[in-house]
């Protein structure tokens, strides 16, 4: 021991504290980099020498340097990053379904109300021309309302198969990239280095895809981190990333992970974040509301052309359906059609373009219910067909094109509920029948002044004719009240969903990010410390040369 080792201490000490002030200037040139987590040197000794009865230490040296780095905080952004995802992206879909389904004085209720309202204008003067035109215009401007609302609601389906397509790019691209990093991470953990970079770059990403998937993810003790979707299908496996495609099908779109040459389709509930909440509107909230649009079009056109039918024109015409009649007619879905079970013997009325044919059914399955009304007299065809979702559902159409079809089976029950039938895409495709105003059946019969079918018509408009429960404006009201209910429970989950991340973010930054004081405060003690180094060593340097001079 002596002045060479006071001369290495000297030296290990300054080099040291040079590069923790590196490292802390690092710090501060990144204390506005999204994701940066603090750095700090971690310090040791070199290995003391015995020196006669003592050990005397050589000096100190930095072994790592380490990024700080909270686990349960970075679980929890992941989590709420996942929750805003889903939020955000319903935010605008239902702000757009909010227009369609307006309050306000000009809506779909409204349109119903005139119609209805025109047929009752009609009894105080049933051979009135105005009269009859104008019933002839309501009707078509409200058939023309239901299908600009069925339209609005595609188009919203079709802006959310746009939104998804637009983000895959993005999507596939930041898992790429998560693959390539960790690669990085496991070649320099395998060298004994810190890639605290690559790992915070990594975070970001996964935050990133995150909130648009939702995806759940587990690092490996390599560093690698593999990501799958909340269903189980992989993503990212160490440095290989799989890929997600959206394929086209007519009007739909669906996601598909690429595992080699084999594809799987990735459903809404299989997924999170943005997509989760662009998927559930687009396959379960906008549907619902199509099927009760398609469900009041229906009833409306079945209860005006039933009583249109069956009353007279001025030029004595009958059986003229105001409305084009239903194409089909399909039954509520059902579980099993071979269920013996299924319904209850009972009589079975089924009215075809005014002509009524009873047919004494059995009970039985709803093949059985379907062969009863094939083998019957009635001019109609029935099947049972299988839906996408495996229900089964029975389907009744008219033998000849737009001939009314009027049910009555209330007499049959059993372990399944009656059948109730409406038609998919109705709202959609109602348009007019009666083109001709002395068509119009204003009466019973073509008597000047008889207005008992007017008025019968415009009694319509307050009968629970929806269900059995609403009329046609209550059911729509309902509709509206329940994208007002999803949309206002979207904008407080939202709310709520930025809040706490916000907060996460502040707690983040706060026990890893990067504080300017504490930094400077690091700036100066390693100053000094790298001062106190080059003073040691300028005192070393005068003592060593004293000591060559005691020669002279």
């Amino acid at each position: 021991m002596g002045l060479a080792a006071a001369l290495n201490v000297g030296k290990t000490s300054m080099f040291t504290n040079q590069k923790s002030l590196e490292i802390t200037g690092n710090n501060i040139a990144n204390v506005n980099t999204e994701g940066y987590s603090r750095q700090k040197a971690v310090f040791s000794d070199f290995p003391s020498l015995k020196f006669g009865s003592f050990f005397v230490g050589q000096g100190v040296k930095i072994t790592d340097i380490v990024r700080e780095h909270d686990v349960f905080i970075s679980e929890q952004l992941l989590d709420k990053s996942q929750q805003l995802g889903q939020e955000d992206a319903k935010a605008t879909p239902l702000a757009e379904l909010e227009r369609i389904f307006s309050v306000g004085e000009e809506n779909l209720a409204t349109e119903i109300d005139r119609f209805f309202d025109s047929w009752q204008a009609l009894s105080t003067n049933p051979s009135g021309q105005v009269e009859r035109d104008m019933t002839i215009q309501r009707g078509e401007l409200l058939s023309s309302a239901f299908n600009t609302v069925a339209r609005d609601l595609d188009d919203v389906r079709g802006n959310i198969n746009e939104t998804v397509m637009s983000e895959i790019d993005g999507v596939n691209l930041k898992l790429r990239q998560i693959a390539d990093l960790n690669a990085r991470i496991q070649t320099l953990k395998a060298n004994g280095r810190s890639p605290n970079s690559f790992l915070d770059r990594r975070d970001t990403l996964l935050q990133e895809v995150t909130y648009t998937l939702g995806v759940q993810s587990y690092e490996e003790p390599t560093g690698a981190l593999n990501i799958q979707l909340p269903g189980g299908l992989p993503l990212v496996q160490n440095s290989t990333a799989l890929q997600l495609k959206a394929v086209p099908k007519g009007d739909e779109l669906s996601l598909q992970v690429e595992v080699g040459t084999t594809s799987f389709e990735v459903e809404g509930k299989n997924l999170g974040g943005k997509f989760r909440g662009l998927l559930e509107l687009r396959d379960e909230f906008i549907p619902g509301l199509k099927k009760d649009l398609d469900l009041t079009a229906y009833e409306i056109v079945q209860k005006v052309n039933n009583l249109h039918e069956a009353g007279t024109g001025l030029d004595g015409s009958t059986g003229v359906p105001f409305f084009n009649n239903p194409g089909n007619h399909a039954s509520q879905e059902y579980v099993a059609p071979d269920l013996a079970t299924a319904f209850s013997s009972g009589n079975v009325s089924l009215e075809v373009a005014g002509v009524t044919t009873d047919i004494a059914f059995g009970g039985g399955s709803l093949e059985d219910l379907r062969d009863a009304i094939n083998g019957s007299a009635a001019n109609v065809s029935a099947s049972v067909d299988q839906l996408d979702d495996g229900n089964y559902v029975l389907t009744v159409l008219p033998n000849n094109h737009n001939d009314s079809i009027n049910f009555d089976m209330d007499d049959i029950g059993g372990a399944y509920a009656k059948p109730k039938f409406t038609m998919a895409n109705m709202s959609q495709l109602m348009s007019m029948s009666v083109q001709d105003p002395v068509k119009v059946a204003a009466g019973n019969s073509s008597a000047p002044g008889d207005n008992t079918n007017a008025l019968a018509i415009s009694a319509l408009k307050d009968q629970n004719a929806v269900n059995d429960e609403d009329t046609f404006v209550s059911f729509y009201g309902k509709m509206t009240a329940r994208v007002g209910i999803e949309a206002g429970q979207n904008r407080l989950s939202q709310s709520g969903a930025e809040d706490s991340l916000t907060q996460l973010k502040n707690m983040r930054d706060g026990a890893v990010g990067v504080s300017l004081e504490e930094e400077m405060i690091s700036l100066i003690k390693f100053q000094r410390g790298f001062e106190a180094s080059a003073k040691l060593l300028s005192t070393v340097d005068e003592m060593m040369g004293t000591v060559m001079n005691i020669r002279r």
